[in-house]
């Protein structure tokens, strides 16, 4: 007990010194606590944006289509049946469906083409499953059996469109010849989704399908379900209801996306730069603890002249270091619960800091950047902080009680 009050002695005794390195500590946990909470919230935005705006929770598919979605083929689509939507809407976590009839087209404003991609939907169901009824900047959505299209204010700007203008999408059908569909733009929309903003057309699901010879096909089934946190097991559930009469079918839910997947692998990507700024902070506290050993040669010397042990002269350093490291991660802990309590409920206006509508650079962010509570990390960085301040003083504490007395008394 002498030793640890003379360790704890220590640190009030040397206030500059302790200040400084629990300072270190303190603002390396802030930080980390701060930009975790922002990281966090962005990427549930991401997770957000995906799923309200283009995805949904859950989607239906042929296995088969999936495999090769991204080049948006017109093979092994879906065939609209009463059978097929009442088992997924009898479904007790169904709540809303999308039929959607994806393809590749080209945009021409009859001067310049741009590839796109087109999705043949209906509208009502556009509007009650993803959340644009407030996103239109001009017109309203297309009538249904109507040659009208909506698209994102940014891809109408980029190709000189506005609302009234008339466009043609060169397309392929499913037999590989060539056609046109002829539209109108009805509708406008901006949102914090930047493939809605810039890549996609929609126009009505009956005048696409009329268009690329498929009959009453789709690609997929979007389906909003009552709790989005189910979306795996439901669609386990639906793939067992529907494997007799449909066996290729399959449900994919929004976690199993590939925009999700990259959302989580940027999120990885961003902690390992965090992490490596904790291991400069560390680095940063191993310095000071070793000048800390240097200016107190002298002192160490006295412990050693009296009698006192290397293993208990070590064992004061050890307990003075990790003492800094418990007032640090505290005095860190505070500051970060305010600091991610005010990320959560003011949150970061980036536009507004930066002048940049950060979603022109695929960032989903409008407005307000609000952060995210993570408990886990709080215990984690605070661990952290003290391990790494222990871990700091064994060597210097090492070294220091490993000196010659009298060489360490006449020590400069």
């Amino acid at each position: 007990m002498f030793l640890t009050r003379l360790a704890f002695k220590n640190l009030v005794r040397h206030k500059n010194r302790t200040l400084i390195t629990a300072v270190i500590i303190a603002f390396a946990i802030f930080f980390y606590l701060i930009m975790d909470s922002l990281i966090g919230g962005m990427t549930e935005m991401s997770f957000d944006t995906i799923i309200d705006y283009e995805a949904g929770h859950l989607q239906v598919a042929d296995q088969n289509y999936w495999e090769e979605k991204d080049e948006l083929p017109l093979e092994n689509l879906i065939s609209e049946e009463d059978k097929l939507f009442k088992i997924i809407r009898d479904h007790p976590q169904h709540q809303l469906d999308l039929r959607e009839l994806n393809f590749s087209a080209r945009l021409n404003n009859g001067i310049n083409e741009l590839p796109i991609v087109a999705k043949g939907v209906k509208g009502a169901e556009l509007l009650s499953i993803f959340d644009l009824k407030n996103s239109f900047v001009e017109g309203t959505i297309f009538t249904e059996n109507s040659y009208q299209a909506v698209m994102g204010k940014r891809l109408a700007d980029l190709m000189k469109l506005k609302e009234g203008d008339y466009f043609t999408l060169l397309v392929k059908d499913k037999y590989e010849t060539f056609n046109t569909i002829d539209l109108e733009i009805v509708g406008l929309l901006h949102t914090i989704n930047p493939n809605l903003n810039s890549n996609y057309v929609y126009l009505p699901l009956q005048i696409a399908q009329k268009s690329l010879n498929v009959d009453n096909s789709i690609s997929n089934l979007i389906i909003e379900l009552n709790d989005k946190n189910t979306a795996e097991k439901t669609a386990v559930q639906l793939e067992n209801s529907l494997n007799q009469e449909y066996p290729t079918l399959e449900g994919y839910p929004w976690q199993q996306l590939d925009a999700v997947t990259v959302a989580s692998a940027k999120q990885a990507g961003i902690q390992l730069v965090m992490v490596i700024i904790l291991l400069i902070a560390a680095i940063a506290i191993i310095n000071t603890v070793i000048l800390a050993a240097l200016e107190r040669m002298e002192e160490i010397g006295m412990m050693l002249s009296l009698g006192l042990k290397k293993s208990e002269i070590i064992y004061i350093f050890i307990i003075e270091s990790t003492g800094i490291g418990i007032l640090g991660g505290l005095i860190g802990l505070i500051l970060g619960f305010f600091g991610v309590l005010a990320m959560t409920r003011i949150g970061i206006n980036f536009d507004l800091i930066t002048g940049i509508e950060l979603s022109k650079f695929g960032v989903p962010i409008i407005g307000e950047m609000y952060g995210s509570w993570n408990p886990r990390s709080f215990i984690l960085v605070f661990a952290y902080g003290v391990t790494v301040s222990f871990l700091a003083s064994i060597l210097p504490a090492y070294w220091a009680a490993a000196k010659d007395p009298v060489e360490a008394l006449h020590y400069e």
